[in-house]
């Protein structure tokens, strides 16, 4: 009964990646964690919940033939995981580097702003020719703050999606070991 549940999950997950290249918005992220996280609780509930002991009278041929089967199911599993984990590293890499340029984007925005504020932006304003070429600075000033204003946003995104990137990839890793030792185990049996 819990397989069906745990398909259903892979599903969710399956259909939380996107079908091309491009980036994910933190909502879509925040979905690709919901099913991960619903992936990670499958698989509890399964160790939870182990398969009932077989009858004393099956054969143990059939016993065998159970075992590889769902030796090669969690070794799909385990391959499936690695190529998630692949991709989700490499969206992380893409992310932490955008991250990056934003940081140091604002990091010289605000040496710049720092030096203005040095000199004051009424000095700015005042040291207009005409009042035509303030009110441009004026413009122009505007314009800057509400820049800063979506690069300091876009900032909080990046660093959001990081996070979000990092926590999707430890569960996922979480989830690779369970797989790792689940494999072990039947190998033993």
């Amino acid at each position: 009964m819990q397989k069906p549940v745990y398909i259903l999950h892979i599903i969710a997950f399956l259909l939380a990646l996107p079908p091309d290249g491009r980036a994910q918005t933190i909502t879509e992220l925040e979905t690709r964690l919901k099913a991960e996280q619903a992936a990670m609780d499958s698989l509890k509930v399964r160790d939870l919940n182990p398969q009932p002991p077989q009858e004393a009278s099956a054969q143990p041929e059939n016993e065998s033939e159970k075992t590889k089967d769902t030796s090669l199911n969690i070794a799909d599993e385990i391959n499936s995981l690695n190529d998630e984990i692949h991709r989700t590293e490499r969206q992380l890499r893409q992310a932490e580097s955008l991250l990056k340029n934003r940081e140091e984007k604002i990091a010289q925005r605000t040496r710049e702003i720092y030096k203005i504020g040095r000199q004051g932006i009424l000095s700015v304003l005042f040291s207009a020719k005409s009042l035509r070429d303030a009110a441009q600075r004026m413009l122009y000033l505007s314009r800057l703050k509400d820049q800063d204003q979506r690069d300091v946003q876009a900032l909080q995104t990046a660093s959001k999606r990081v996070s979000i990137l990092y926590t999707i990839l430890s569960s996922q890793k979480q989830r690779q070991q369970i797989l790792l030792q689940r494999k072990r185990q039947h190998e033993q049996i």
